[in-house]
């Protein structure tokens, strides 16, 4: 089994992202963006650990992809940070391009608010922002080619 924490809108806040690195083992911690810079900053707090990460709408001047297509476990797995397809209007346009891109699981961020459903055979998951007053973030586990999910919080 592999298992990835995701987290998003970390908007310069490290501590918690070191905490649930050394918490939850992982195979890989993907960053949705804002701040791409903390999602680099833990590669070297690891120590070359997988970091996977995106750009968000918070990332001026950053450089690094808008989205990725990942190969994890057998499952395709698109990561974005949602904006360019306004996830905070509705998730449409986002799951349509993760249905084009054949991904089996649709990772985004920038609404700051946690959301897990399967739409379309697409398992569909926002970690929400280690920001927010409980540290939302997420776990993505990967057996056998089948995703599933779960939502946590760091504080409950």
């Amino acid at each position: 089994m592999l298992r990835f924490l995701i987290i998003s809108d970390t908007h310069g806040l490290r501590e918690p992202m070191r905490e649930l690195y050394d918490l939850y083992p992982n195979d890989g911690i993907i960053h949705l963006g804002d701040h791409i810079d903390d999602a680099r900053w833990m590669m070297q707090y690891t120590a070359g650990h997988p970091v996977y990460q995106v750009r968000g709408n918070c990332d001026f001047g950053a450089q690094g992809p808008e989205d990725q297509l990942l190969e994890l476990g057998g499952v395709k797995v698109l990561m974005m940070h949602g904006h360019r397809f306004g996830v905070k209007s509705g998730y449409g346009g986002a799951l349509a391009e993760a249905k084009r891109r054949g991904a089996d699981v649709l990772l985004f961020g920038h609404t700051h608010i946690p959301f897990l459903e399967e739409r379309e055979g697409i398992l569909m998951m926002n970690p929400g922002s280690l920001r927010n007053p409980n540290r939302d973030y997420g776990i993505i586990e990967i057996e056998n080619g089948k995703a599933k999910g779960a939502l946590l919080h760091q504080y409950d």
